[in-house]
């Protein structure tokens, strides 16, 4: 599919995008439109006769409220639509919208927006499928002016749809292809060729760097597990910063076993490494001038005779010894291997992810992550998450709550022995991983992880967050 910028079109199908009560009636040759054409997500269809091109409406909703996540969404009812009409072009028309494009949100802005929300709201994922999803729409023109600034925009938003979706695809894998074994062949594949340096631990490497609970998790499966190393410099006069992803390509939960009718989604309890390795994607291709570590923490959560057992204990590299209250926290068991080692290279800050507890599901829901973190760094992520549209809400590291993670014969505990504070509890015991004056940050996307149904630019299942989220903080930082 291509994106263009153009004055004139002769596209089978316009798109106006408009606004509740903003309809463009003069532009539609005198037709009555209902208010409801307005609201967000409203589409509606005018088919031309003959030879006529086809118009269609978006709606945006509240002019007032229309931010860049609008655009997004906009862009992927409107993507999804003009698929199903199987039109080889479409014209996008956004005069509708003088009041915000120019003014409170820039053509370039708008531009970069609505080409990422039509790439990801027509995303699909039929790798194992024998009906393989056919589309007809190779042309998109934006009705603004065209200037390099607006060309770089369309690229940007390309580059930043495309490890978004790089994201989903490895959310997407059935447990069966995606071992953490095929996690490392897939992120030495794509990042072949780049500037990116790829070091892979595996067995006695991870025996020599002490990264315990790496191996304590993953010596159920007969699938090893791994800590992978990705290194991104193009200057090294920048701090250095840290993405680290849980990587758990399945988690059953060990001999803490799940229950449920239907754990297939505990394939994308490996959402963060998704995320920093899409990351990594998107500040690659975007040719950015940092200093990247990113590091996934990769094993398969399997029930076997050689099972990590509740009761054991894990002893770390930086001395903290870990009882093994329950095998089904066994992410911020991996993270900490992987905290570790960012502190070991010189991280100055850290942004860890990971799909870890169901209480902050409990919490926020599944709009939103939880952040925890030190200095101002939830604050940045919250202010760039509403750009991104990967929100995330502050979160407290309530110290008072540090106790419930003592242990009678350990350091402290992988749970607690109370029904709250879940998910804070589980931020406190990773901060014990990062070296005091390192700045960090930790963000549970267990809730954002997957969507339960298609609407706007999200499409049902993995969602990919977080990838777009993590290249904006290293671009903020990075300035």
């Amino acid at each position: 599919m291509k994106f263009t910028l153009t004055s004139t079109s002769a596209a089978k199908v316009t798109v106006y995008v408009v606004s509740k009560g903003n309809l463009p009636v003069k532009q539609l040759g005198g037709y009555e439109l209902k208010e409801y054409a307005g609201d967000k997500g409203a589409v509606t269809w005018l088919y031309g006769r003959e030879s006529e091109s086809h118009k269609l409406l978006v709606g945006l909703g509240d002019e007032t409220k229309i931010g860049l996540d609008q655009i997004r969404a906009a862009a992927g009812f409107a993507g999804r639509a003009v698929e199903k009409e199987q039109a080889a072009s479409a014209a996008i028309d956004f005069s509708m919208l003088s009041g915000v494009i120019g003014s409170k949100i820039s053509e370039a802005e708008a531009a970069s927006a609505w080409v990422e929300g039509w790439l990801l709201g027509t995303y699909a994922f039929d790798k194992y499928k024998s009906k393989k999803k056919q589309s007809r729409t190779e042309n998109v023109e934006l009705l603004l002016t065209a200037s390099r600034e607006m060309e770089e925009a369309l690229r940007l938003g390309e580059i930043r749809a495309e490890g978004t979706k790089l994201a989903r695809d490895l959310g997407n894998e059935p447990p069966n292809f995606l071992r953490p074994g095929d996690v490392v062949e897939r992120v030495i594949e794509r990042f072949k060729d780049t500037p990116v340096q790829v070091e892979v631990f595996m067995g006695e490497q991870l025996e020599e760097h002490q990264m315990n609970g790496l191996i304590a998790v993953g010596k159920g499966s007969k699938y090893p597990p791994a800590l992978i190393e990705m290194r991104y410099c193009t200057d090294p006069s920048k701090p250095l910063i840290a993405l680290v992803g849980k990587g758990i390509t399945f988690d059953t939960g060990g001999i803490s076993l799940k229950s449920g009718r239907n754990l297939s989604d505990m394939r994308i309890d490996m959402g963060g490494s998704a995320a920093v390795i899409g990351a990594l994607d998107i500040i690659v291709s975007s040719r950015l001038q940092a200093n990247v570590v990113v590091l996934v923490a990769t094993a398969e959560n399997m029930p076997d005779g050689a099972s990590m057992l509740p009761g054991e204990v894990i002893r770390y590299a930086n001395g903290l010894t870990v009882q093994v209250g329950n095998t089904d926290a066994e992410g911020r068991l991996v993270l900490a291997d992987a905290l570790i080692r960012a502190c070991k290279l010189g991280a100055e800050q850290i942004v860890d992810i990971a799909t870890l507890t169901g209480a902050c599901v409990s919490a926020l829901g599944n709009k939103m992550a939880g952040v925890w973190g030190t200095d101002d760094m939830a604050e940045v992520l919250q202010k760039l998450g509403l750009r991104s549209g990967e929100r995330v809400w502050p979160m407290p590291l309530e110290d008072e709550y540090d106790d419930l993670l003592k242990s009678q014969y350990a350091d402290l505990c992988n749970i607690t022995g109370v029904a709250y504070a879940g998910a804070i509890t589980a931020a406190l015991f990773l901060q014990r991983f990062v070296e005091a004056g390192t700045k960090w940050a930790h963000i549970d996307m267990a809730g954002p992880m997957d969507a339960g149904s298609t609407s706007g630019y999200v499409v049902e299942g993995p969602t990919g967050y977080g990838a777009r989220l993590l290249a904006d903080f290293v671009v903020e930082r990075s300035k």
